[in-house]
């Protein structure tokens, strides 16, 4: 299995490439042409809803309740749970544990970003909350328990781990499940879009630019190496002990 070392070439692009996404939307002038992206996916994804209930309706209100959002965690799993997706039998845990250690320092960037953004006032409502033109599946199926609106949408942690979770996978493998990765982190982004709850840019700019920094740090530095090893260690030794307690018990009995 790949070990994290050090690679500056890739660890300047990645960092580079967040500071691009963040800057062009931080800056008067070029967010302009973001706020037109954002203006137009809303009109058409939340525009291919109906005013009534029907299956359209009724798929993207079903995946905009909370419950689902295991459902991408489901196929991410699927992913260390089968050989030779990512990784060969006897490894599928490592990469398991190694991904969640890249999960925790997503999330701790997320903070960071989250600080700079309340620091500066740069907080922002959701479609729905701020355009009138929107369609709202909350009103459409008022017992249904779902997301369409956040009084502070950005940045979009959904897409986030998806993309964090799409650099993992690359970084071990780039085979023919690359594709079905692209098409899992296309569709499950959606829903939030499609319902109103965030921007294009909250995606593609807040998601994106998370993801990428975290890559930089957790896969072409040794950061987390340690961390790792821990983590592995002490997973191993909890399976092994309750490995020798079931064999234990059935010798017993």
């Amino acid at each position: 299995m790949k070990s994290f070392i050090f690679k500056p070439g890739l660890f300047l692009l990645c960092n580079i490439l967040a500071f691009l996404i963040f800057f062009s939307w931080l800056n008067a002038h070029s967010k302009l042409y973001w706020d037109l992206v954002d203006y137009q996916a809303v009109e058409f994804l939340n525009g291919s809803l109906g005013q009534s209930a029907n299956f359209w309706n009724a798929m993207w209100a079903v995946l905009n309740v909370r419950i689902t959002d295991f459902v991408p965690l489901f196929f991410i799993l699927t992913f260390f749970y089968f050989d030779n997706i990512l990784f060969k039998k006897g490894q599928r845990l490592i990469g398991l544990i190694r991904f969640v250690s890249l999960l925790v320092l997503m999330l701790i960037v997320r903070e960071g970003v989250n600080f700079y953004i309340d620091y500066n006032h740069l907080n922002r409502k959701s479609p729905s909350l701020t355009l009138e033109a929107v369609i709202r599946l909350s009103e459409i199926y008022p017992n249904i328990n779902l997301k369409d609106a956040s009084s502070n949408s950005f940045p979009g942690d959904h897409a986030a781990i998806l993309l964090t979770w799409f650099g993992y996978c690359l970084f071990f493998a780039r085979n023919t499940w690359s594709l079905l990765a692209v098409f899992l982190v296309v569709f499950f982004s959606l829903p939030r879009l499609i319902a109103g709850a965030h921007w294009l840019s909250d995606i593609l700019v807040g998601g994106a630019g998370i993801a990428f920094i975290t890559l930089a740090f957790g896969l072409y530095t040794p950061l987390l190496n340690k961390v790792n090893q821990f983590l592995v260690e002490v997973t191993q030794h909890f399976i092994q002990n309750i490995i020798t307690k079931t064999k234990w018990k059935k010798s017993a009995n």
